[in-house]
């Protein structure tokens, strides 16, 4: 996996992932963060851009979690637990 450079990325940039791998959609993500469905596609835009990976793709009407975003769900969980304590 490629290092990438962190530190001016912004904290909910990781929530925004979070969510999307829980709701394992755009729209499903964007109620739970209170957004629309287009700000949060600009989110998942954003992330591919800083994470130098698509971290989904389309399976039929579906939403895949790539192997880089299934790898990404236990240390971004942590990151943000320990952002909240």
């Amino acid at each position: 996996m490629q290092r990438i450079d962190l530190s001016s990325v912004d904290l909910n940039l990781l929530v925004a992932l979070d969510r999307l791998l829980a709701s394992g959609s755009v729209t499903g993500a964007a109620r739970l963060l209170h957004v629309t469905q287009p700000a949060m596609s600009r989110t998942l835009a954003r992330l591919r851009e800083v994470l130098l990976d698509p971290l989904f793709v389309r399976e039929g009407r579906t939403l895949v979690p790539t192997e880089r975003a299934r790898a990404l769900r236990d240390p971004v969980a942590t990151v943000l637990r320990a952002a909240s304590d």
